[in-house]
């Protein structure tokens, strides 16, 4: 049990070297303290609009609801490491991951004039709109 904390402080620490800015608020879009956040090309407003035109719900087994899922937005602006945070069937949680892993490179975000990798949870919403 105790090698298995050591290793958990370890990661943890390795972690918080690698200059990642974690979100504080697992419903927001983004949430960071940073001098600039990450962001879509455009902003949240073409985000939304980009998630509307490239989501694709399942053919079978379809649900309502919101899907949140995180990611992390690389120095380089590439998407990475993604992971469901709340899911609403695996048919619509892989179809909402999907759908983010072919956006476009974002805008990195920057902390002390460095570009930083930064956590962001994105909230992917199904509704019957969607799937007309």
């Amino acid at each position: 049990m105790k090698v298995i904390l050591f290793i958990q402080f370890i990661l943890v620490l390795g972690i918080a070297g690698d200059s990642i800015i974690k979100y504080q608020n697992s419903y927001s879009t983004i949430q960071v303290e940073a001098d600039r956040k990450a962001s879509f090309p455009g902003g949240a407003e073409k985000m939304n609009e980009w998630i509307k035109a490239n989501l694709r719900a399942p053919i079978e087994n379809v649900r309502y609801g919101i899907v949140r899922v995180e990611f992390t937005v690389n120095k380089s602006g590439k998407l990475s490491d993604f992971v469901i945070k709340k899911g609403i069937n695996k048919d619509m949680d892989f179809a909402a991951i999907e759908c983010l892993q072919g956006m476009p490179i974002w805008n990195p975000a920057i902390e002390q004039g460095k570009k930083v990798n930064q956590v962001v949870i994105i909230p992917v919403q199904f509704s019957p709109s969607e799937q007309e």
